[in-house]
């Protein structure tokens, strides 16, 4: 049951933007499968969904759709994916840095960082369109922050 649902949510988010799991739900829920929110936020985790900003007229990205991963460009990690994809701005101090989204993605980001385990990170808050991450130690600023810069800039593997 589980494979054939999360096969059918591949074949959706395939064939149409979905912006969000409760949409998900309500597709899925329309095939016959009968799904909670909790199911469909871990189908997405199990498949490694990510959500990516859809261009609007004037180029800017203010809507999201999930995709599976490895469509399109192809990265390093899914902190890489993530943070070349959604990260506009960064900034430090003492022993924090501030990752600036577009609004929506903020808690993807932080919980992209978070996965990664980072030895220097301490933990994050992920909010609307902000992120802060605290380090363990104030002399891990500029390697951490340069880490961040490094994958906004890089060109996929």
């Amino acid at each position: 049951m589980k494979n054939t649902r999360q096969r059918a949510i591949l074949s959706l988010i395939a064939t149409r933007p979905i912006h969000s799991q409760e949409e998900l739900a309500q597709l899925l829920d329309a095939q016959g499968y009968e799904v909670t929110q909790a199911t469909v936020s871990r189908d997405i985790k199990e498949l490694g969904l990510i959500k990516v900003p859809l261009k609007n007229g004037n180029g800017a990205g203010t809507h999201f759709k999930y995709v599976e991963p490895g469509l399109g460009k192809a990265y390093a990690s899914r902190l890489h994916r993530v943070i070349a994809e959604l990260v506009r701005q960064v900034h430090g101090s003492l022993n924090q840095i501030v990752l600036r989204t577009p609004p929506g993605s903020g808690m993807l980001v932080a919980s992209a960082v978070d996965e990664a385990g980072w030895s220097e990170i301490i933990g994050t808050l992920g909010g609307d369109d902000t992120v802060l991450v605290v380090l363990s130690d104030p002399s891990h600023l500029p390697v951490v922050r340069q880490r961040f810069e490094d994958m906004r800039s890089e060109d996929p593997l």
